[in-house]
């Protein structure tokens, strides 16, 4: 094997667990469906296109299980090389994970083993109080043992196109109880008065806003064969899985729009404003901005697009008509001078009922720019209500022969700038604003 330096062994780590990912994601679709073929088999009513579809998916199965054995013996190699090289607080932090990983296969093997007759889901950090079906797993779990809890840490930086999130949005973390957000409703007002003449007293009122946090959660399901190579990173592996779905989390329920109202999105509470993508794009931009400054918001806003509109704007003159200038809506990374994020996101709607879609109008996509002073948006996880929990040996699972992870956390985002100033009459964010594209109107209907 060619020598590495630590960046390229991280690199090439990450590639391997960004294809191990869809590795996994493929298998449990193809198992899925051989199962459906060998029972029409065992039935006897298996047509001779389903024998053959039967066949081809079993040789894709054994083409990607000899795939995802190499990656894993890969990985395996690639982290051995990297503990050579590393050093004090490095070598000490691919120690403490290696201990993790242990920890973590016991007890995968303790629930595996010791639960199969009792309820087979163990939790890992701690026991379950007041279960209602009388499985408090009173011993079956680190805290009881005195161990260490499990904390999964960030070790490799996941790359999933459309996650990046605002500058200025802060995510605070370890809240505790619930948090009470006081405002201000109204100001001071300044009146012409006589020498003499006796001012009117002005009440300041005060309101406040209630976080009210969401239990939100994810289950990753991981082959038996990751968790049985003892040499294989699982710890890293668990990790790039939970940070890319939290991540895609994120972003979504920050920029999409739409009825969902458990976890709401400033852009789904905002009035939809069309613009025609035309010459004047750039200028009616800045206006839409312009409305926000005029609020009170002075700070410089972000924008929020995807990256076909990136490359639209980044063609149209940021002042039409000019042939001296190449400066464009989109420059530099920057539209309109302001700093500019790329999410395909923005373009989602949530349903009531939780499914995310991105929008269209018959099989046209609906494009849209979000702008938004992310400062005013309140983004919490909660401390005391993050769990840790395997099930590793549930009929549907031991059957995928995959051992499902799962974690849940309370979660809030609430949107502020509503309330600011006296908010408006309508309560909507007076911070954010979702701009929809349209086509420019045809020079016929001029």
């Amino acid at each position: 094997m060619a020598k590495m330096t630590k960046a390229q062994i991280n690199e090439r780590q990450l590639e391997i667990m960004d294809r191990l990912d869809v590795l996994d994601q493929n298998a449990n679709v193809r198992e899925e469906k051989i199962r459906t073929l060998t029972s029409e088999e065992q039935k006897g009513t298996i047509t001779e296109e389903q024998k053959r579809e039967l066949a081809q998916l079993k040789n894709e199965q054994r083409t990607e299980d000899a795939e995802y054995d190499k990656l894993t013996r890969e990985s395996a190699g690639l982290s051995a090389r990297a503990k050579a090289m590393a050093t004090g607080k490095d070598l000490d932090n691919i120690r403490e994970r290696e201990d993790y990983g242990a920890k973590i296969r016991e007890m995968i093997q303790d629930c595996y083993t010791n639960r199969r007759a009792a309820n087979a889901t163990t939790i890992l950090a701690n026991a379950i109080a007041n279960d209602p079906g009388g499985d408090n797993n009173a011993t079956a779990n680190m805290e009881a043992g005195g161990l260490i809890p499990v904390e999964i840490k960030p070790i490799i930086d996941t790359k999933v196109p459309g996650i990046e999130l605002p500058d200025d949005l802060v995510m605070v973390t370890g809240v505790t109880g619930t948090q009470v957000i006081p405002y201000s409703i109204n100001d001071v007002k300044f009146t012409v008065e006589g020498e003499v003449t006796k001012v009117d007293e002005q009440a300041l009122d005060f309101a406040h806003i209630t976080t009210s946090p969401k239990r939100v959660a994810a289950s990753v399901p991981v082959s038996r064969r990751a968790v049985a190579q003892a040499a294989f990173d699982i710890v890293a592996f668990l990790t790039y899985k939970f940070q890319k779905g939290w991540a895609i989390f994120r972003a979504l329920h920050i920029y999409a729009h739409g009825e969902y109202d458990k976890l709401q999105s400033p852009f789904a509470q905002v009035e939809v404003v069309e613009l025609a993508l035309d010459e004047n794009i750039g200028k009616n931009l800045k206006k839409e901005i312009a409305k926000m400054y005029d609020l009170g918001f002075e700070g410089d806003p972000e924008v929020i697009m995807d990256k076909t509109t990136e490359v639209d704007l980044e063609f149209i003159k940021l002042i039409p008509g000019t042939t001296d200038s190449n400066r464009t809506v989109v420059q530099d990374g920057r539209c309109v001078g302001y700093r500019n994020h790329i999410s395909p996101y923005i373009d989602y709607s949530i349903a009531s009922n939780g499914v995310a879609t991105k929008d269209k109008v018959g099989d046209t996509p609906v494009r849209y720019i979000g702008i938004g002073h992310f400062g005013y948006l309140n983004e919490q996880v909660y401390a005391d209500g993050i769990e840790f929990n395997i099930d590793g040996t549930s009929s549907a699972n031991f059957d995928r022969n995959v051992i499902a992870m799962g974690m849940s956390l309370d979660y809030s985002l609430v949107e502020l700038s509503s309330k600011v100033n006296g908010g408006n009459a309508s309560g909507k964010p007076q911070a954010f604003k979702l701009i929809k594209l349209v086509e420019p109107a045809s020079t016929s209907d001029i």
